[in-house]
């Protein structure tokens, strides 16, 4: 009589060691980049004049985090983040829907995204200052111009690389609107949706402070350029600080966790 057995635990863990492994390698290879950056910084802050020592900028850190302003400033660059890139994800989700559905205007939209991604931000930032002045419009403009072809690309791949199969089950079944978007559209393109979103998260970061510089008087960006001005090296690098603080916390404490958490159903099929 022949007996059927399931994977054991044993071989299960095995099957999850490379991945264990690979996490730990890639962060050692963070760690290494990180710490030789602090090296470099060290090392460059003692043997020139136009960068800060290391000690000197962590040492008045503490103080600068503690100005209410500081922290004002960063409210107003996230929110402007956090917006811009949430309207680029509805437009260009339904640019890759059109580019999808629609062989016209697929191929319009597909020649837009091909120009858009060769467009530089700072031209970009240079009209919107033109169009909009000196308003938060601008800033928005600017990032969801930037981001929107990048996005685009993907979530179209996304929708491509949907499953034939559950096509066919979801028309013979009558699935649609909601549920069809819900239970067919979704899992499949939210590994993708996640990938753009982890890519263009630190890109719209970089556009928006460089959006602030010519466009609009407040924000990070606007207080990097004040302290330019002033030849103020020291809080320079306290607001460089602050951004690459902001973009690291929010992507490995809070982007990488919600894709984990989201996407689990992968790891066990």
């Amino acid at each position: 009589m022949t007996t059927l057995s399931l994977p054991s635990t044993a071989a299960r863990s095995n099957r999850s060691d490379p991945r264990r492994r690979r996490r730990r390698i890639q962060a050692l290879l963070s760690a290494t980049g990180f710490f030789s950056l602090l090296l470099a910084w060290w090392l460059l802050g003692d043997a020139t004049r136009f960068l800060p020592g290391i000690g000197e900028v962590l040492r008045t850190f503490p103080e600068f985090l503690s100005s209410t302003l500081v922290w004002r400033e960063v409210w107003v660059t996230t929110i402007r983040v956090v917006g811009s890139l949430a309207l680029a994800f509805v437009l260009a989700g339904a640019v890759a829907m059109i580019m999808v559905r629609s062989r016209f205007w697929g191929r319009v939209l597909s020649a837009y995204v091909a120009v858009a991604t060769a467009v530089p931000s700072t031209i970009l930032a240079l009209i919107a200052l033109f169009i909009f002045r000196k308003s938060d419009a601008g800033v928005i403009f600017v990032v969801v111009v930037t981001t929107l072809p990048f996005i685009t690309v993907l979530l179209h791949e996304g929708l491509l690389a949907t499953s034939a199969s559950l096509s066919e089950m979801s028309t013979v079944y009558r699935i649609r609107g909601v549920d069809l978007v819900r239970h067919v559209l979704l899992p499949q393109v939210t590994p993708y949706a996640f990938t753009a979103l982890r890519n263009e998260y630190a890109h719209a970061w970089k556009v928006v402070v460089l959006a602030e510089l010519f466009i609009i008087n407040s924000g990070m960006g606007w207080q990097f350029s004040q302290a330019f001005d002033r030849f103020q090296l020291v809080p320079v690098m306290h607001w460089l600080l602050v951004f690459m603080l902001l973009l690291l916390a929010t992507e490995y404490l809070i982007i990488r966790p919600l894709e984990a958490r989201v996407l689990r159903w992968k790891d066990k099929s």
